[in-house]
C-alpha cells in the first residue's frame, strides 16, 4: 500500500478459538470457523459467495510444515510453501461446499501485505466484498489456534 493510501478498516470482526487443532485436520477445523462467518455476513448471498479471501497465518504454516516433517520422517525438509499451497489452500474448501466460488489466497506475510493483497484481488475479480482470515497459534506443544476474522469493502 502505498503511503498515502489509507488502509482499508476491517468491519465485523469475530474472533474464535480452535482449542486443540488436529494435524490432519486443522485445514478444515479453520475452515469451519471461515464458512460460519461468511454465511452469517450481513448483504446479499452473491456478494457473499464471490468474496476474495485472504487466509495470513505464518505460524500455523510453519507449524504445519514442522508437524508434517516429524510425521512423515522423511529425509528430505518440507518447505512452508508446500504446506501453505496444499494444505492452506484446503482451508477454503468448507466454502466452496457451500456455494462461495470467489478469489482467495494463503498468505505468509504481515498484515498490510494481506491487506494489499486483498485490495488487489477486488480490483481484478471487481467483487468489492473482502475478508481477512488471520490464525495464531496458541502454543506450541498443544497448539491451537486463535482466529480473528474481519471484512472490508473495497471501493
Amino acid at each position: 500500500m502505498r503511503d498515502s493510501e489509507t488502509p482499508p478498516v476491517l468491519e465485523q470482526i469475530h474472533c474464535e478459538t480452535v482449542d486443540s487443532l488436529d494435524f490432519l485436520r486443522w485445514n478444515t477445523q479453520i475452515g469451519r470457523v471461515l464458512s460460519r462467518y461468511l454465511q452469517a455476513l450481513p448483504g446479499p448471498e452473491t456478494e457473499r459467495d464471490g468474496a476474495n479471501i485472504v487466509f495470513r497465518s505464518p505460524e500455523l504454516i510453519d507449524w504445519a510444515a514442522a508437524t508434517y516433517v516429524v510425521a512423515e520422517r522423511e529425509d528430505r525438509p518440507t518447505l512452508p510453501t508446500e504446506v501453505l499451497n496444499a494444505d492452506g489452500c484446503r482451508v477454503f474448501g468448507n466454502c466452496t461446499k457451500r456455494g462461495w466460488r470467489g478469489a482467495a489466497l494463503a498468505v505468509c506475510c504481515d498484515r498490510d501485505a494481506a491487506l494489499d493483497v486483498l485490495a488487489a484481488l477486488a480490483v481484478g475479480t471487481g467483487q468489492p466484498l473482502c475478508v481477512l482470515l488471520e490464525a495464531r497459534l496458541t502454543a506450541a506443544d498443544r497448539p491451537g489456534a486463535e482466529i480473528t476474522i474481519g471484512s472490508f469493502r473495497h471501493a
